[in-house]
């Protein structure tokens, strides 16, 4: 049984994770399996919170979604709830690691004993007390590490070995969503699913279990295309209550905020009084604001404002999605970008953000489109991409105009540096891999 917010200063949470040292990259798939298996096994541990809930937004700490409001960043700083020893014997030892503990202080050499589920002991432990012991000389021992970006859990319904990808590299929970969420559904893709709340979506993973820490947001575009379609054009009255009706659904639920992916259609056509709407009912149920934000390169200072101003409006604190500054004309912003956070940090607000550990991009191929092709929605699009004409000016504006997140520039008009990674299609899967230039 979980203490309450009032009773404590720290709060179990998550589960030790091994990462590889970088620097000796010899594999340790075996060290890496045994953990992966055991990670379930191992218990909560102590975290302080990173911000306090005020005392209306106090969340049923029971429910899905209250872990991930205190979360802006994949590894939180934790403290040891070190009980008295026991003379019991130890579920797991993992032992020889260099413990990384997430408090900003350096590693160190420790073993860490795990009993009914718990971190029992940190120091040096004989491993013949254990029923389970897991070298990990050469490794590092640290919290399970959360994926900001983990976009969604439905794959692991079906097939639970697909997170075998998170668990091998540590990751033990994920925030899932970003602009699109597994739920809600329209009636149609609901019966075919088998949920169309977020209620019955929950419902479905803790009936199913998952094999890591999951926690969602409710999508902008899902709520939008569910009430609107994929047309250009704002919502009436009737039309903006409906869907913060569907995110009220879904924050009730436990989702932990609402999020967006505003380059792509129909999102892109969301003007900045729309998200607010949806976001002020997140924030009354002691949500975030998590963006993909509108532009990541030309007006990336200007997106930046906007998240902030959605953030202040809806009374919301604000998470930006890999904060990058896209294209080499625009690398001189980053300073720039990330002195507009601290400026808003300074004030009071909480604004956060989160980037990639790697330098490439990955898009789904709409968003190298000019936005005003998909202003009737996607079918209408794809049926006319075999008109000559209309490839034609599709092709001018990525290689001639700005004035838009035009990707094709932010390559340095390079056709050679956008790889195809995958393909829904199999008639294409042989092209994943290969550059627009060789194709």
């Amino acid at each position: 049984e979980l203490p309450s917010l009032r009773d404590s200063q720290a709060m179990p949470f998550g589960c030790f994770g091994i990462a590889g040292n970088v620097k000796d990259s010899r594999p340790r798939i075996e060290n890496a399996i045994a953990f992966a298996t055991a990670a379930r096994r191992i218990g909560t541990m102590g975290v302080v919170p990173v911000e306090p809930f005020p005392p209306r937004a106090r969340p049923n700490i029971m429910s899905s979604g209250w872990i991930s409001r205190w979360l802006t960043c994949g590894l939180l700083a934790f403290s040891f709830l070190n009980p008295i020893e026991s003379a019991e014997p130890f579920d797991i030892v993992i032992s020889g690691g260099r413990v990384v503990d997430g408090s900003g202080a350096p590693w160190y050499a420790a073993d860490v004993g795990v009993r009914d589920g718990k971190i029992a002991k940190i120091g040096r432990i004989d491993t013949t007390d254990a029923e389970q012991s897991i070298d990990a000389q050469g490794l590092i021992v640290a919290p399970g590490f959360i994926d900001m970006m983990g976009q969604t859990a439905t794959p692991m319904l079906e097939d639970p070995k697909t997170a075998i990808n998170l668990l091998t590299q540590g990751i033990t929970t994920i925030n899932a969503g970003e602009g699109g969420s597994a739920a809600p559904l329209d009636a149609d893709e609901g019966a075919r699913q088998g949920w169309t709340t977020m209620a019955e979506y929950f419902a479905m993973l803790e009936l199913k279990g998952l094999p890591v820490n999951v926690v969602q947001t409710v999508g902008h575009t899902q709520v939008r295309r569910i009430v609107m379609g994929d047309v250009e054009r704002r919502p009436s009255d009737d039309e903006l209550a409906a869907m913060q009706a569907l995110v009220r659904e879904a924050m009730q639920a436990g989702a932990i905020g609402v999020s967006t992916a505003l380059i792509y259609p129909p999102a892109v056509y969301a003007q900045t009084r729309e998200i607010a709407a949806l976001c002020s009912v997140a924030g009354e149920h002691g949500g975030r604001y998590y963006t993909h934000m509108r532009n990541e390169g030309d007006q990336l200072l200007e997106a930046i404002d906007e998240a902030i101003e959605i953030g202040r409006e809806a009374h919301t604190p604000v998470h930006i999605f890999h904060l990058k500054a896209a294209g080499q004309q625009n690398w001189g912003k980053m300073q720039l970008a990330i002195a507009k956070i601290k400026a808003a940090r300074a004030t009071g607000e909480q604004v956060t953000a989160d980037v990639y550990p790697y330098i490439n991009n990955g898009l789904g191929v709409a968003a190298m489109i000019h936005p005003r092709h998909f202003s009737d929605g996607y079918d209408r699009l794809r049926n006319r991409l075999s008109e000559p004409e209309l490839r034609a000016e599709i092709r001018r504006e990525m290689e001639e105009t700005q004035g838009w997140e035009n990707w094709f520039r932010h390559v340095g008009h390079d056709w050679n540096r956008i790889i195809v990674g995958q393909s829904e299609d199999p008639q294409y899967s042989e092209l994943s891999g290969q550059s627009l230039l060789s194709i």
